[in-house]
Parts: C-alpha cells; sequence; structure tokens
C-alpha cells in the first residue's frame, strides 16, 4: 500500500512540475531581437515603414530616426531616400515612396514639414 502511494505521489509531483513548466514558458516575456530606434514605430517591415509624425520635422529627417540604415542621394529636386535597410531604389524596378495618411505625397520628403499626427508610410514598390 505504502508502494502504491508513493507511485501516485510522484506521479502527481510530476505532472505538477509539467504544467508549472509549460505555464511558466507560455507566460514568460517575448525576448527582443532588436531594438527600434523610436517609440513611435507602428509598423516595420522589410518593405514598408509606418509611423506617427512628429510636429515641426521634415518626413526625410524623421525617417533617419525611425529607420536603419537610410541612405539619401541629392538630385536638382533635391534629397532623396536612396536606400532603406538594404533595399535600394531601382531593384526589380521598384523604389521608396512615402505617403502622407494614406495618399501618396506629391512634395519631396526633405521639403515636407510634418504638422504632427499624420501616419506617415515608407513602401518600397513598383511606380
Amino acid at each position: 500500500m505504502k508502494r502504491t502511494n508513493i507511485y501516485i505521489i510522484s506521479i502527481v509531483a510530476a505532472v505538477i512540475l509539467l504544467v508549472t513548466g509549460i505555464l511558466w514558458t507560455l507566460n514568460r516575456p517575448n525576448e527582443r531581437v532588436a531594438e527600434q530606434p523610436s517609440n513611435s514605430i507602428i509598423k516595420s517591415q522589410r518593405t514598408e515603414i509606418i509611423y506617427t509624425a512628429k510636429p515641426g520635422e521634415t518626413s526625410l529627417k524623421q525617417l533617419k530616426e525611425e529607420a536603419n540604415d537610410v541612405i539619401t542621394k541629392t538630385s536638382d529636386f533635391g534629397e532623396y531616400v536612396d536606400s532603406i535597410e538594404g533595399h535600394q531604389g531601382g531593384t526589380d524596378g521598384k523604389y521608396w515612396s512615402f505617403y502622407i495618411n494614406g495618399t501618396m505625397s506629391d512634395v519631396g520628403a526633405d521639403s515636407y514639414m510634418q504638422k504632427g499626427g499624420e501616419v506617415i508610410t515608407w513602401k518600397f514598390q513598383k511606380l
């Protein structure tokens, strides 16, 4: 009889340890792989970056704060984004363009002065 009780207690203890381990694993906070440059990032993917505009900054200036490895070039029309995080303009006919509240901007990002609160979206896409 004592031996049966020891087996039952051992099985119950093993089940409790197993359930505790599973629950601990599921409730553990996710580890961050990479720290984002800013808390205002809404979404960041390889070919799309979306953030909330800060007032009094150009969209280009804030993009450089929000994304990694932003490379710009200068043309007769001003400074433009050539590459973000390794996605270079002209690759597969795609280029970086930016949208203000869902509408493609008709001015360059270096000259658009943000009011604040707009949703700025950068897309790497065929135009």
